[in-house]
């Protein structure tokens, strides 16, 4: 009993992990901007220029297949789009995480 509550304590812990690190798995590398204009890759903040060049490196863009950007709810759009347009020299292939909608109030 107590092995089977160990296993399963330990699926509880490794599984939100596991299913977080599948996208880089397949070669999608996600670049996470905040509302105030931060980017974030792999869980470390990044500045935009920084970004551009680590993802033109060649050892990078070789195990890539695409580059998930994924705003916060709060991004303003023009942000959105100034980062897509610096990203748009890549020889990626972007795709645009919507965030989700707010639940209805009340």
């Amino acid at each position: 009993m107590a092995t089977a509550l160990c296993g399963v304590g330990l699926a509880v812990l490794l599984l939100p992990q596991r299913l977080q690190q599948q996208p880089m798995a397949q070669g999608v590398v996600s670049v996470h901007l905040a509302a105030d204009g931060r980017l974030r890759l792999w869980n470390q903040p990044v500045a935009s220029a920084e970004l551009v060049r680590l993802l033109a490196t060649p050892s990078v863009r070789r195990r890539l297949v695409r580059l998930r950007i994924v705003p916060d709810p709060d991004t303003p759009w023009g942000d959105v789009r100034r980062l897509l347009s610096q990203l748009d020299s890549l020889p990626l292939p972007l795709e645009l995480q919507l965030p989700a909608s707010p639940p209805p109030a009340g």
